[in-house]
């Protein structure tokens, strides 16, 4: 007696691509380019046209370079863990100076 296939779904994990541009990253592109060109909108009324344009284009600018920098290909929560080594230090690397055992120091 045969067994029919049961769909597992294992391989729906991932988060797709349209145009190269993998998963929420094109959201971000989409909605950065809403705020630039509502920016631009809203400057025009009082500045020239070249003015608009490039204060309308900064948000979409900025959030390209954060994604193709930062997460386009490269490993998940890479943008979180750098900015995280950034700030708060080392990162996953050892302490420079370690105690010779650190049991013996950790009540001082």
């Amino acid at each position: 007696m045969s067994r029919g296939v049961i769909p597992t779904h294992a391989g729906d994990d991932s988060d797709g691509k349209i145009w190269g541009i993998e998963g929420i990253n094109i959201l971000f592109l989409l909605a950065s380019g809403m705020i630039g060109l509502g920016l631009a909108l809203m400057l025009s009324h009082e500045h020239p046209p070249a003015v608009c344009v490039g204060i309308g284009a900064m948000p979409f600018v900025v959030t390209a370079l954060y994604i193709f920098c930062l997460r386009q290909g490269k490993p998940k929560s890479f943008d979180t863990d750098l900015l995280e080594s950034l700030l708060c230090g080392s990162g996953w690397t050892a302490p420079n100076k370690q105690p010779r055992n650190p049991l013996l120091h950790a009540g001082s």
